[in-house]
């Protein structure tokens, strides 16, 4: 099987809340205490990882829903992101995409037009509930330093 012809298989809905936020989304991991903000990009690639769509076909379905030529390797970008964060069945996806490679790296190679949409998953920290309520969690963050917004 070549890279292309993967079929990359999101994390099981049942443990994620999932929320559409405009032309991003958000997903938060209930089993991990994680949430994500994946861009437009992002949130395509993984809502198409369904473990029988093809990394080829992810792009052509891109394409055209996005109405501009998008290269295998951006989804390959995006399915390494979310593989990355663990959104991705890890039996499904191995990524081709050489390990640690940057955003820079994708300018490169697809030029600084196209990468300027790179697909971008953002992981965001979720403070857990006993910190909320130990009175750790500070609100004013400023209180102490003679700031005040």
């Amino acid at each position: 099987m070549t890279r292309n012809e993967a079929k990359p298989k999101s994390l099981n809905r049942d443990q994620l809340v999932v929320e559409e936020l405009g032309t991003e989304l958000m997903i938060y991991d209930q089993r991990r205490n994680q949430a994500f903000c994946l861009n437009q990009k992002a949130a395509f690639v993984w809502q198409h990882c369904d473990g029988k769509t093809t990394i080829a076909e992810i792009a052509a379905e891109m394409a055209k829903s996005l109405s501009e030529p998008i290269d295998v390797a951006v989804v390959q970008f995006a399915l390494q992101g979310l593989s990355q964060d663990g959104l991705l069945e890890t039996s499904t996806f191995t990524p081709f995409v050489a390990e640690g490679i940057t955003r820079r790296d994708m300018m490169q190679k697809i030029g600084v037009r196209a990468a300027v949409a790179l697909p971008l998953v953002t992981a965001l920290m979720v403070a857990t509930p006993k910190a909320h309520a130990s009175g750790k969690y500070d609100r004013d963050p400023w209180k102490d330093r003679g700031h005040r917004l």
